[in-house]
């Protein structure tokens, strides 16, 4: 669910338009100070939604409200359609003129570069979409049937000849050890998978990721492509590095050990180094794009839709304690603790007062636990209740 979606179930967006209070405006305020890669967004919602609706502003019921706010943010999607549409016309017009001239000055090799990182940007984006439907923890291999992987924790290992075992059981072989076959593997919410690559790499993968990899590493790099996030421990290997892609960055590495936030639902893409080094570049980089460093013990934050980034030197356990079932915070606000649990235990949470997500928190959850024993110790650190209301559905209040 995206931002606007977001806002759309929020009771106190259409208190802000349709009768805004000293109070509510403050919220507001507040919100968008603690979330400011998210404020010029709301805003120019904001804008939109007063704009197609100041002939309504009375007598509507809630439920009205929020089916009017999905048919002016289907305008949107449409206006962003053709917006990205124009946008793919001119890059692919500013990469002509630049292999022009490149053709021109004798130098057809950068033009080669180009068009196969197109060509390669295009397959890798195949497989991406049936995986979306799936619903269950999914392994799918090139020309084969899925196969079903256990429910909560599951566990994949290649060998370098291309095998698979799962959970340590099921074994897999490969029909031609000198092919190399595309896998996806799917990781719905409430699921979580270790996963140790053909070259020995190992990825933790987190609920509600995709992870698209060959079978065997057979070229000069070590391409996957991730949704979602996971934590890498990557082995080294000087003359093959190794290239994360997601829809929004590329993450390079040698050999290193950093985690990669990367849901399509969220505005901020964030990659975290815990060890050695990473080179990090935008996936459709502008001629002038330069890639970028990070230390160990430093986050780089994406925005998006600004395309900007920001550096900072951060705790590394608050961002990879995941992979051992525990989620560590210090002053965050309850929202984004909430969100990570809804994805982590594939549940919905309904805030009884919004105001409420704003709460800063410090903690350590450890969710390997079950649900109710989490949301017992979550109550203790809020002194708010999260009570059910059905198998998917808590409230807090």
């Amino acid at each position: 669910m995206n931002l606007y979606y977001h806002l759309i179930e929020n009771p106190l967006f259409f208190k802000w338009i349709y009768h805004p209070t000293e109070e509510i405006n403050l919220y507001w305020e507040k919100f968008m100070e603690l979330n400011p890669e998210d404020a010029e967004l709301i805003l120019d919602f904001k804008s939109k939604f007063e704009k197609h609706l100041q002939y309504k502003t009375d007598g509507l019921s809630e439920l009205e409200k929020k089916i009017l706010a999905r048919e002016i943010l289907q305008r949107i999607e449409l206006e962003n359609k053709k917006k990205n549409r124009f946008r793919l016309i001119r890059l692919g017009m500013r990469y002509a003129a630049v292999a022009i001239i490149f053709l021109i000055i004798g130098t057809g090799i950068s033009y080669l570069l180009m068009v196969k990182k197109q060509a390669n940007d295009f397959v890798q984006n195949l497989p991406v979409a049936p995986s979306f439907n799936i619903q269950e923890p999914t392994l799918i291999i090139e020309n084969q049937p899925e196969i079903a992987l256990k429910q909560g924790e599951s566990e994949l290992e290649y060998s370098a000849q291309g095998k698979i075992k799962i959970d340590n059981d099921l074994v897999i072989e490969n029909d031609n050890e000198n092919s190399s076959k595309l896998n996806t593997l799917v990781i719905p919410y409430g699921n979580r998978s270790t996963i140790t690559l053909a070259d020995g790499t190992k990825v933790w993968l987190n609920a509600g990721s995709r992870l698209i990899y060959p079978s065997r590493f057979v070229d000069k790099k070590r391409e996957i492509f991730l949704v979602g996030e996971a934590f890498f421990q990557v082995e080294k290997d000087k003359n093959r590095p190794f290239i994360v892609k997601t829809p929004d960055i590329e993450v390079k590495v040698l050999g290193t050990k950093f985690n990669l936030s990367a849901y399509p639902e969220d505005n901020i893409v964030q990659t975290v180094l815990t060890e050695g080094s990473v080179e990090i570049k935008y996936a459709h980089p502008g001629i002038f794009d330069r890639s970028i460093q990070l230390k160990p013990g430093q986050l780089a934050s994406v925005n998006k839709q600004k395309q900007s980034t920001n550096i900072y030197n951060v705790d590394v356990n608050y961002y990879t304690s995941w992979t051992e079932g525990f989620f560590s915070f210090s002053n965050t606000d309850l929202s984004r603790v909430v969100k990570r649990l809804e994805r982590y235990f594939n549940i919905r949470f309904i805030y009884d007062d919004p105001l409420n997500g704003s709460i800063k928190i410090s903690g350590k959850l450890d969710v390997s636990k079950n649900k109710e024993e989490v949301f017992e110790y979550m109550t203790k650190l809020t002194e708010l209740n999260f009570s059910k209301i059905n198998e998917r559905t808590y409230i807090i209040k």
